[in-house]
């Protein structure tokens, strides 16, 4: 409404003008020059008054200072105010908000620290300086791997691809402090860096690892001597057959107690050593996939392998050799007497190698398929096992950089695939072989 009113005035100043420009021309004998030059000088105003407008913004369009205008130049005057006191006001409340932001972040008990797409420190938070050592005001413009020199962290940011991802590294300034660091992409090409104290975490990790090991190695002994004695009484045909019973399931409770401790002592190592590098080799899995399928074959197992013999990893024999038996006793042991167990060992379209363990079992409820690789997990209680297997395997399939997928469906049967990147292959032909048997 206000709009049309402004327009309505418009036209009626303009139809106004051109009646007086015509009165003038008719007194002096020619109406269109007498139009001409009011219109004339009409426009001459409105670029008075434009040029106004024009040095008004130029000085900050302050309402104090705010030039004289009517019309249309008027009407633009007043939308230009009132534009910049709406800007104003956005401004003020983006302001507000950046100084909630900064509080908050500034207040947060993990160090924060914000980069460009550079890895330049922008902004760090006061805990930053206590973690890290970086201060905001005065490392402003460094690269943060200048001043964290840790040759974990400095590889985690050269790394792309592992956003989100947390690493452990000790604090730069206190050797005492375990900080668990993780990178995320926000915005456009920037980086909040997040520093925590995890010191409490790892010492109660190594505390249960160091228990785990020490109650271990206490208990290996005993269950050794037990076990003796247990086999020793076994052998006595001359105990009655109830008290033979009962030693039978000493015996059979010996064995799984020895298993546990054994699977035990594995895990802590596994946690606790990394692995070597110079210690890997070179492995043959199809001869090894063979060796453990004829150790765990009976009567009772359907197994049936295809691997590819010229296909070889380079890891560790003991641990490979681990996953393996482990997959395959798994699958014969929770499962019916004669289920098919097919074993396969194959590369795949993307280079990668693929160890498979299926068969056409009963399969896993899904609740069950995030749970099974947790230690003393069993979804099948009867079936005996330590619960430590698939941990096992997971720790296994880590240290090697593989990724362990388990696929399932109660009443059709589960697949466990094991999939190793191509940078830890290797083919090796037949002629290779012979040369190295040589």
């Amino acid at each position: 409404m206000a709009v049309n009113s402004h327009w309505s005035q418009e036209k009626v100043r303009f139809a106004l003008i051109a009646l007086f420009g015509a009165v003038i021309g008719w007194i002096i004998g020619n109406v269109w020059l007498g139009i001409a030059v009011t219109f004339m000088l009409y426009c001459g105003w409105i670029l008075y008054q434009a040029r106004q407008i024009d040095q008004w913004l130029q000085k900050g369009a302050k309402r104090s200072t705010a030039p004289d205008t009517v019309g249309v130049i008027g009407h633009i005057e007043q939308l230009i105010f009132r534009r910049k006191q709406s800007n104003t006001a956005r401004k003020q409340r983006l302001k507000k908000i950046v100084g909630w932001y900064n509080r908050s972040a500034a207040a947060l008990p993990d160090g924060t620290v914000v980069t460009d797409g550079f890895h330049e420190i922008v902004w760090a938070n006061e805990a930053a300086q206590r973690y890290l050592g970086i201060r905001g005001a005065r490392d402003a413009g460094q690269r943060i791997d200048n001043l964290v020199r840790n040759p974990v962290f400095q590889d985690y940011i050269r790394s792309p691809g592992n956003n989100n991802e947390e690493i452990e590294i000790t604090s730069p300034v206190n050797r005492n402090l375990t900080l668990s660091i993780r990178r995320v992409t926000y915005a456009e090409n920037l980086y909040l860096f997040t520093a925590r104290d995890i010191s409490q975490r790892v010492q109660l990790r190594e505390t249960r690892a160091a228990f785990v090991a020490n109650a271990s190695h206490e208990l290996k002994t005993p269950l050794t001597v037990v076990s003796g004695y247990l086999e020793m009484l076994g052998d006595d045909k001359s105990l009655p057959e109830q008290t033979q019973h009962h030693i039978r399931m000493a015996e059979t409770h010996a064995r799984r107690m020895t298993d546990i401790v054994t699977d035990l002592l594995t895990l802590s190592r596994l946690e606790n050593q990394e692995l070597d590098q110079s210690q890997l080799e070179q492995l043959p899995v199809a001869q090894i996939l063979d060796s453990t399928v004829a150790v765990l074959s009976t009567p009772e197992t359907n197994f049936v392998v295809e691997a590819d013999a010229n296909l070889w990893l380079m890891g560790s024999e003991t641990e490979i050799k681990s996953v393996c038996t482990n997959l395959c006793q798994n699958a014969a042991q929770h499962n019916e007497p004669g289920t098919q167990i097919r074993v396969t060992w194959q590369s795949d379209s993307a280079g990668d190698a693929v160890l498979s363990v299926s068969d056409n079992g009963k399969g896993i409820d899904p609740q069950h398929i995030t749970h099974i690789t947790e230690r003393f997990y069993r979804v099948d209680t009867e079936s005996g096992g330590t619960g430590l297997g698939l941990a096992i395997v997971k720790h296994i399939v880590n240290r090697h950089q593989a990724q362990l997928i388990i696929e399932s469906e109660p009443g059709t049967g589960t697949t466990f695939r094991v999939i190793f990147p191509a940078e830890v292959i290797r083919i090796v032909t037949d002629t290779d072989q012979a040369r190295s048997a040589v």
